[in-house]
């Protein structure tokens, strides 16, 4: 499951590679996904019921989490909440992520 051999599809303003497109990882007990910020780029806002654990492989991001700025270096993870509103930045060059998100205990399955 390499970033690299990833298929890679634009969402979000950024390049995602959802984790459904290996075969061989049915039972996770959680989705993944690698995305890619250009240079320069921003992901969209986004807003969501999982909790998300983001984990930059490659690059610096700057993550805005309801309005706060955090840097990021490659080797950084940023647990993101629930309902918590984010956009992914990139600066002089690409950023990579290694995004694992799952919903939290007792949420409902068919959320928004």
């Amino acid at each position: 499951m390499a970033l690299d051999e990833a298929e890679l599809t634009a969402e979000h303003g950024i390049h995602i590679g959802r984790w459904s497109q290996y075969a061989g990882l049915d039972g996770l007990p959680f989705d993944a996904m690698w995305f890619e910020v250009p240079a320069h780029g921003r992901s969209a806002t986004d807003i969501h019921p999982e909790i998300e654990l983001a984990v930059v492989v490659d690059g610096v991001a700057t993550f805005t989490v309801d309005g706060e700025n955090t840097t990021a270096p490659r080797g950084t993870a940023i647990l993101l909440q629930p309902g918590e509103s984010h956009v992914v930045h990139a600066h002089d060059a690409p950023v990579r992520v290694l995004s694992l998100y799952w919903l939290p205990d007792g949420a409902p399955v068919d959320v928004a």
